[in-house]
């Protein structure tokens, strides 16, 4: 088999999801009325290294999971699934203030099946002032809007040790304030709502080996972030409750969840900052507690942009010591801004695994991307 060869899944799910944004974009088309789309796509190549030959579950490592959410793992071999994507928005609006949006994604780790984690209507009540409902992503963090939009960062993908949650949307409604004051910008959400997932691939494949069902239910959040011409800060908080059954029996029921966060970056005279952190808290007993951040900096040279970016998740489950997740990874990349709207990017990660039970062992990775919009 070639060894970009991934089998009849993902080219069957490929058609599968261009035909879903063929349809969208017809059915789109034919509607009268303002109308408006947008794309954006990533076909990325590349392989794990350098790490120990075992078996993870489904995965013959050395392995490096690049992608968490949609189960994006590079083995020992050269693959296009982890990395590769594409999406298709579109967006409808009406007289009086009135918009809808939709989204539709198709992602190589999950053979290219249509998603749609965008469906929702707006109404404009003020200038500045948005009431949302419908389908949404979960805006816990500074990427998570624009996840899927490999163009709009300077990685391949946002780093995993934080971009690795396992709900990515909700269903419910928000409220969004946007004003600019001189020259600082504000931009500030409050939302609310749940999502249930009856067979969450991330928790299924990379934890569990069996079938997960994952609710969320009672979640309300907020973030405030401000901008000036230099560079932005965003802060974000949210609460919920977690339903979990793990192969039809009871892992976890009404468990409370509390998220903090804070993003901070900078663009200035060519140089680049980017900065996230991050705490999860389970508070009560067994209490489990998550910190992780990365922090990332480089310069501009014309179209290029090389950076070197440190990012760390560790679990700190003090009832059970033996089952804390921790691991750290330096990523090395090269952003390539070549054409309008087209960035070649290349990325070289070392993956160090310290995790107090038996993941996926430390490795080296290689990926080459080509991102662009439409």
């Amino acid at each position: 088999m070639h060894p970009f060869a991934n089998g009849s899944g993902f080219q069957t799910g490929l058609r599968s999801s261009c035909l879903g944004l063929a349809l969208l974009g017809a059915a789109a088309a034919a509607t009268a009325g303002e109308l408006s789309f947008t794309g954006f796509g990533t076909i990325g190549v590349g392989k794990a290294f350098s790490g120990p030959q075992q078996r993870y579950f489904g995965f013959d490592c050395p392995c490096y999971i690049a992608n968490y959410p949609d189960v994006g793992v590079y083995e020992d071999k050269f693959s296009l699934k982890p990395d590769t994507r594409l999406g298709l928005q579109a967006n409808y609006r009406l007289d009086g203030g009135l918009s809808f949006t939709g989204q539709v994604t198709g992602h190589g780790g999950n053979d290219m099946k249509p998603a749609v984690d965008w469906a929702y209507g707006s109404y404009a009540l003020t200038d500045s002032l948005t009431l949302q409902a419908g389908r949404k992503r979960l805006p816990l963090f500074g990427y998570s809007d624009f996840f899927q939009v490999g163009y709009a960062y300077p990685w391949i993908r946002p780093p995993g040790d934080l971009y690795g949650w396992q709900i990515v949307a909700y269903n419910g409604a928000n409220l969004l304030f946007r004003k600019n004051y001189g020259s600082l910008s504000v931009t500030a959400n409050v939302w609310a709502g749940s999502e249930s997932d009856k067979d969450n691939r991330m928790l299924g494949k990379i934890y569990y080996d069996d079938r997960v069902n994952e609710k969320w239910k009672s979640i309300l959040g907020g973030y405030v972030e401000l901008g000036t011409d230099w560079g932005t800060a965003r802060f974000v908080m949210m609460t919920n409750k977690l339903d979990r059954l793990v192969g039809g029996a009871v892992n976890k029921s009404g468990v409370k969840q509390n998220f903090y966060g804070f993003t901070f970056n900078v663009d200035q005279n060519d140089w680049v900052l980017r900065t996230e952190i991050n705490r999860f808290v389970r508070p009560d007993a067994p209490k489990d507690i998550y910190n992780v951040y990365f922090v990332g900096a480089g310069r501009r040279f014309g179209d290029w942009l090389p950076m070197l970016t440190y990012s760390r998740f560790t679990e700190d489950f003090k009832d059970d010591p033996t089952s804390n997740e921790k691991h750290n990874t330096l990523a090395a990349t090269l952003r390539w801004d070549f054409r309008d709207n087209m960035a070649l990017k290349f990325e070289y990660d070392v993956f160090k695994d310290k995790s107090a039970f038996p993941f996926i062992g430390n490795s080296k990775a290689l990926a080459v991307s080509l991102d662009f919009t439409f």
